[in-house]
């Protein structure tokens, strides 16, 4: 009943985008549309000015020079091209400390474990197979399809006595072990907007001077999607420098904010007002 409720905001909240082309898609490709609709809004986006501003890797860290990428071992590639952005990232960044919000098959992990110095200690939370999905929780095909390959990527690899697989529910995980001691935080888990803003709390809480946070999923324009709101807020409400992770041919569907100790200070206070 949910999925049904959110196909039908979905679909209400493309109307403005609805076209001929649509209509065609619509016969052609009835799945397809939703997605196209979305796409169509954030072209819309684009073109009227009003997305996040974009920043690339380079300009983020103020990086100077190439970064060389890893691919391919133990068989693993990127899925999408927006994944090299995120490994880039990485690369550049050289943290010692990564925490990862959703492990899922652990695709991201292994990249991230592949394109990091071997001193680098990742750890990364998803929910228990055995536990119950949380109430509000988004995209439960992906939280069965953990169930049954959590962490499947770097299973038996060289890169798993870095990883550490951590089992919870980020709602109620004890993150408090983490506090002020990462370099690198990615928030990927449930994508509604009360999960998004949990989980990004306790990113602002792990995350030290100088590190950076990456949010997946940003600018999705599906209604149960959250990522894109609070980005919104962060910025607008709070002032926070939230930019659209892109290059030069493109961007993602990444956000990305790098942290220091002025920006610490305002994230504590938003949090004592609640």
């Amino acid at each position: 009943m949910a999925s049904f409720v959110h196909k039908i905001k979905d679909f209400l909240s493309g109307l403005p985008a609805i076209s001929p082309l649509s209509a065609a898609l619509a016969l052609r490709k009835p799945g397809r549309l939703p997605i196209f609709l979305a796409d169509t809004k954030r072209l819309y986006r684009g073109h009227a000015g009003t997305r996040v501003p974009s920043i690339t890797p380079w300009e983020l860290l103020d990086f100077k020079g190439d970064v060389t990428l890893k691919l391919g071992e133990n068989s693993l590639y990127a899925a999408q091209e927006p994944s090299f952005l995120m490994m880039q990232l990485a690369a550049m960044l050289r943290p010692v400390r990564i925490f990862e919000i959703g492990t899922s098959q652990g695709r991201t992990t292994a990249l991230l474990a592949m394109n990091t110095p071997p001193s680098t200690k990742i750890f990364t939370l998803d929910l228990p197979p055995e536990l119950s999905v949380p109430k509000g929780a988004s995209d439960l095909h992906l939280i069965e399809l953990a169930r049954k390959e959590l962490g499947i990527a770097f299973r038996g690899t060289n890169w798993e006595s870095r990883i550490t697989q951590l089992l919870g529910d980020s709602g109620t995980f004890d993150f408090s072990p983490y506090y002020d001691s990462m370099d690198f935080v990615t928030v990927d888990g449930s994508h509604t907007y009360s999960f998004v803003r949990s989980d990004s709390f306790n990113a602002f809480r792990m995350i030290r001077p100088g590190g950076v946070i990456l949010w997946h999923d940003f600018e999705s324009m599906r209604s149960e999607y959250g990522v894109s709101q609070f980005v919104d807020e962060c910025r607008d409400a709070h002032g926070l420098p939230v930019y659209r992770l892109g290059r030069e041919q493109g961007d993602s569907r990444y956000a990305v904010m790098r942290v220091d100790a002025a920006i610490k200070s305002k994230i504590a206070e938003w949090a004592k007002r609640g």
